[in-house]
């Protein structure tokens, strides 16, 4: 433990009153009103002001003579009770335990009636303390080009404007609707007076697509969000037929994107390692669909319109459980990798599209980076990382974006590609959290039911909060990239 001493006066014990018994057992009330056994000011090891390190684990109070605590008076750090103890030695040192965050102030208070001095019916005088933590330092980063060389000029200028506010600023991000629309941006925008700056869209219904209520052949939505400064995003719950039969007699009602168990909701069969074998029909099939998608980038593309691309999400599902929950994870990593790869090689060298910005969703859990690692694609094949993460709290989630960048060697961008209660940019920015955009998830109905506190804890007053926030780039902040 790091102690920094500190000489002082005295304090402590409860004295005084004869009705104040809350001192230390071992310290019987027998008080000596002798004024020479009072103490001044105790001395502290921190300075008033001082900008501490972050291991610091302690600070110790230093008084002239033997003290004792009042239960009944607590110390304070930032109006937090701390657990204090005396130092059993000599009883001079009172020890006082902290857990610090970077780019914090504090307040630590010892109240008059805190400490008092053994044996005496003096209290020592009341302490306040001011000091501070440094911001953390952002990791050193190199990103590097986009994976694709020949990518288009707007895509450039979209992953340059990202490289230039890493660290300084965060992109504003919600998904749409599953229907192709941007009710849900529009909702945001009708609580906080803000559109997101990014807004993704999803091929979950590409089966379906050219029905009369969904069609990603019309890319009206899309290019609303690009027209006004925005940037575009797709992903796919790349829903697929759990059995032959099923694609040739177009059943989607037997399609789905999750491996079959209990209480699964579009369960499929599929299987991935067929699937990346030549001849087979699963792979006929999913080179048909990943050619359905190639149609409508290219048209996004003759739009001039670039698309942040994240595909394959959450892989792994729970390293923890050993359990992943959608069919292109269902049999590993190394078969994910490979069908990602299949991916890229068929979109930009077999169909000509050059407008993506492709982005890997890590799944982090602390006590495995290595199985991250190990089902990572390569840098090669990839333009930033990303994690889902639905906190019960609004913390920067600081040890997942470092984890991120240690995956990438620091060579890619690192996104908050899906949330549920939106992480404080203030946190973020105090912890070097350096992400370049968040993704709120889309709440199904809220657009419609309008509630006070939708299901993952955000209301409209902290959501005002977060679009608000000095460090947040939402679409009427971005400049053309066109």
């Amino acid at each position: 433990m790091k102690i920094f001493k500190i000489a002082a006066a005295a304090l402590l014990c409860s004295v005084m009153l004869p009705a104040l018994s809350s001192c230390e057992e071992d310290e019987k009330y027998n008080p000596v009103l002798d004024e020479s056994l009072k103490v001044g000011a105790p001395t502290l090891s921190v300075e008033q002001g001082a900008v501490v390190d972050l291991d610091l684990e302690a600070i110790t109070i230093t008084y002239a003579k033997p003290v004792s605590l009042n239960s009944a008076a607590a110390i304070t750090l930032n109006d937090q009770p701390v657990a204090a103890t005396v130092n059993a030695d000599d009883r001079r040192e009172v020890i006082v335990p902290v857990a610090l965050t970077a780019g914090t102030s504090y307040v630590l208070n010892v109240p008059e009636r805190a400490v008092a001095v053994i044996g005496t019916a003096w209290f020592a005088p009341e302490v306040s303390l001011n000091f501070s933590t440094a911001a953390k330092e952002i990791p050193s980063t190199d990103i590097e080009p986009l994976v694709n060389a020949n990518a288009i000029a707007q895509a450039q200028n979209v992953h340059q404007f990202l490289v230039e506010e890493h660290g300084k600023h965060i992109l504003s991000g919600a998904m749409a609707n599953v229907n192709n629309n941007n009710d849900f941006p529009d909702w945001i925008y009708s609580l906080t007076g803000k559109y997101p700056a990014m807004v993704g869209y999803d091929f979950i219904h590409l089966p379906e697509s050219g029905q009369n209520w969904i069609n990603y052949d019309d890319i009206t939505p899309a290019t609303t969000q690009w027209n006004n400064n925005g940037l575009v995003s797709y992903m796919w719950h790349w829903r697929v037929p759990t059995d032959e039969q099923a694609w040739r007699d177009k059943d989607y009602n037997r399609y789905g994107a999750r491996v079959p168990g209990p209480n699964v909701e579009g369960p499929t069969d599929f299987d991935i390692t067929r699937a990346l074998e030549p001849g087979t029909w699963e792979n006929e099939f999913i080179l048909e669909d990943l050619d359905k998608v190639a149609v409508i980038f290219k048209k996004l593309e003759a739009a001039g319109i670039p698309v942040i691309w994240r595909p394959l999400h959450e892989a792994a599902g729970s390293y923890i459980y050993n359990n992943p929950w959608f069919w292109w994870g269902a049999k590993g990593g190394e078969a994910t990798k490979q069908l990602w790869i299949l991916m890229y090689d068929r979109l930009v060298n077999h169909n000509g599209v050059n407008n993506l910005i492709w982005v890997w969703t890590a799944q982090y859990d602390a006590d495995h980076c290595a199985e991250m690692a190990a089902d990572y694609p390569g840098n090669e094949y990839v333009d930033a990382v990303g994690v889902d993460v639905y906190a019960k709290n609004d913390d920067s989630q600081v040890s997942a974006y470092s984890a991120l960048v240690e995956l990438t060697q620091g060579k890619k961008l690192v996104a908050l590609t899906e949330t549920g209660l939106v992480q404080n940019p203030d946190k973020c920015m105090a912890d070097k959290a350096a992400w370049s955009w968040f993704n709120i998830w889309y709440t199904y109905n809220a657009h419609v039911d309008n509630p006070s506190v939708d299901e993952f804890g955000n209301t409209p007053e902290s959501l005002r909060g977060v679009f608000d926030s000095e460090y947040v780039i939402n679409r009427e902040d971005m400049p053309s990239l066109k």
